[in-house]
């Protein structure tokens, strides 16, 4: 029985303590924010603003205008997520279409070189074309003999040109006065041609 009075005794000051401290001071602290609120002071600002300071209570209290400033940063934050996402496509793209502008210019450059060395090719064709004919007339006025060495000498496809553009009695004429292994060579050329 002892045992039990000293342990009642030593669990008193725990009791003792929240019925005689704590519990008053919450009836105490709930009766003046109720008489206070009746009285038109508004109880719930001043402890906003005091409690935020406080650094336990600050977490607990926080306003209304904090809250959707905090939902508005987090929003921003999407959206800024959002956008910076959409800006690294739009980089891509433009990357590749550059990339594709590129080629594509190398392309038209690769045409327009090809273009320019047919024209070139034509225009080189064409006076040589013009000099051979030049020349036939030329051969077509001298006499056999003396066209025969002359032919005999120009390089063989020169040669096989000029003789295509004679008529078949000057060029007859002028193969006859010809070495026959030469002659022989240039006719086979220009029936192969």
């Amino acid at each position: 029985m002892e045992n039990k009075k000293r342990d009642s005794k030593q669990r008193n000051p725990i009791v003792l303590l929240l019925f005689a401290i704590v519990f008053p001071l919450i009836i105490t602290l709930g009766l003046a924010f109720i008489v206070l609120s009746v009285a038109g002071v508004n109880v719930t600002g001043w402890v906003k603003d005091k409690g935020a300071n406080i650094p336990v209570v600050s977490t607990f209290v926080s306003s209304d205008e904090e809250i959707e400033l905090e939902r508005k940063l987090e929003k921003a934050r999407e959206t800024i997520e959002e956008q910076n996402a959409q800006l690294d496509d739009l980089n891509n793209e433009i990357t590749s279409l550059e990339n594709i502008v590129e080629e594509l210019e190398l392309e038209n450059k690769k045409l327009k070189n090809r273009e320019s060395d047919s024209e070139d090719n034509g225009t080189k064709q064409e006076a040589n074309n013009e000099e051979i004919k030049q020349a036939a007339a030329s051969f077509r006025k001298m006499d056999p003999e003396k066209a025969a060495p002359i032919i005999q000498n120009l390089d063989t496809n020169r040669a096989v040109e000029i003789l295509t553009n004679l008529s078949g009695d000057i060029r007859g004429e002028i193969l006859a006065e010809m070495e026959p292994k030469k002659a022989a060579e240039l006719t086979e050329e220009m029936s192969v041609k």
